[in-house]
């Protein structure tokens, strides 16, 4: 991606981010995802088939890493524009 700012968390297909109970309804393309341990992932949907893995966070502190990156969905997605999907269910490549 030349001088696009990649993030060090992996990119997913959608199906392997939504394992567990999910939420991503609250804002457009921010998806996170509780597991039993009350552990906090939080991705951004970058194409119908992909999620970037951005956060991830303990309950205590997964409040403030969501209203970050809450903010930030548009300038992830535009990193990520002239990627074409890639993964399919379940890391499919």
């Amino acid at each position: 991606m030349g001088d696009v700012f990649s993030y060090e968390t992996p990119i997913l297909s959608i199906d392997e981010f939504s394992i567990g109970l999910l939420e991503k309804d609250r804002v457009d393309g921010l998806l996170i995802r509780c597991d039993e341990n009350g552990y906090y992932n939080i991705g951004i949907q970058i194409n119908d088939k992909e999620v970037v893995k951005v956060d991830s966070a303990a309950e205590d502190d997964a409040m403030r890493k969501i209203q970050y990156w809450a903010e930030r969905v548009e300038q992830v997605r535009q990193q990520y524009k002239s990627r074409e999907p890639q993964l399919g269910p379940f890391t499919d490549q």
